[in-house]
């Protein structure tokens, strides 16, 4: 069985094409089950109309339907981590899938990702967390396409290495598969540890204790619009640069310190898992760099240049040195 795990609140906008593109998910060829697991976050924009209506017009379409569960929980959770985190405690499939209520999900999206997990477990056994993630293509507010690959775009490193996702997530939520070891071990954390994204804290603990994959392939459409949490500017372009000075040095130190703290508390809740997956290296490394935010600029750099943990592209480089 693949969960696929959609997390709403206030949606309204976007949500009816975006449950279309995961109701209409490619199955040819999957030998498992897809199963799309909802929850509202407390909207009051009728998101959840929007849903059940979609919902049941598809099942009166299609004569195979996939499994749709609404969770009904009248209590917000607060925040898009809690919210999936909530998902994933009730998921008990195989493979778990996140999705976002504003994008367009490409039709062989599961199946491509799943046959490329597969590929993975063959290579590094089912019982060795593994986090599968794609690259993206971008579009507009009405849906129109501005970019073909958001890697590209941004000029983002892909090799998945911890060292660089300790100080750049290149993992992007909605396009995640997890397998079961990977969820499992991600359950064990609270929301409350991750203080950056929830899906920066699982790239850096399946980074930690098991193998994070790219498949460089974009199998979905994501949004960018004024309301997104997160967003995207080219590499290297006019508004990048404008957005990073108009944020300006406090705001990169705060960013920072939440990276260091993040990395301590996967240390403190997974040091057992991540010294057998990959060794007493792989612990000080985390250690060191969760120890950051007590040390200064001069003692920063020099762990920098030892590790060679640096953010991509010259000029976030430079932005990092100096501002640290």
């Amino acid at each position: 069985m693949i969960d696929i795990l959609l997390a709403t609140y206030n949606g309204a906008k976007y949500i009816d094409r975006q449950m279309k593109s995961l109701l209409t998910q490619d199955k040819e060829g999957l030998d498992t089950d897809i199963h799309l697991i909802i929850r509202d976050d407390g909207s009051t924009d009728g998101t959840m109309d929007l849903i059940k209506h979609r919902i049941k017009y598809y099942k009166e379409k299609r004569p195979d339907p996939m499994e749709v569960t609404i969770l009904e929980d009248s209590k917000a959770s607060g925040s898009p981590a809690a919210n999936f985190m909530r998902l994933l405690a009730m998921s008990k499939a195989e493979y778990v899938m996140f999705s976002d209520q504003d994008d367009m999900w490409y039709r062989r999206k599961t199946a491509a990702t799943y046959r490329f997990m597969k590929k993975q477990e063959e290579k590094y056994g089912k019982d060795t967390p593994i986090l599968v993630h794609t690259d993206l293509s971008l579009m507009n507010e009405e849906g129109k396409k501005t970019a073909a690959s958001f890697y590209d775009y941004q000029k983002l490193p892909k090799d998945d290495k911890l060292s660089t996702l300790l100080i750049q997530n290149t993992v992007t939520g909605c396009t995640m598969m997890l397998n079961r070891a990977a969820a499992d071990l991600l359950k064990k954390a609270p929301d409350s540890e991750m203080i950056l994204m929830h899906d920066h804290y699982a790239a850096v603990l399946v980074a930690a204790t098991g193998k994070v994959v790219f498949l460089d392939e974009a199998l979905i459409r994501y949004r960018q619009h004024s309301e997104n949490v997160v967003g995207a500017h080219a590499a290297g372009s006019a508004a990048e640069y404008k957005n990073r000075i108009e944020k300006g040095r406090s705001k990169f130190l705060k960013d920072m310190d939440l990276s260091y703290r993040q990395a301590g508390y996967i240390l403190k809740r997974y040091e057992k898992e991540i010294r057998a997956a990959h060794g007493e290296e792989t612990v000080e490394l985390l250690r060191e760099y969760s120890n950051l935010i007590m040390a200064g600029k001069m003692e920063k750099i020099e762990f920098f240049q030892k590790h060679g943990i640096y953010k991509n592209g010259t000029i976030k480089k430079a932005v990092q040195v100096l501002w640290c």
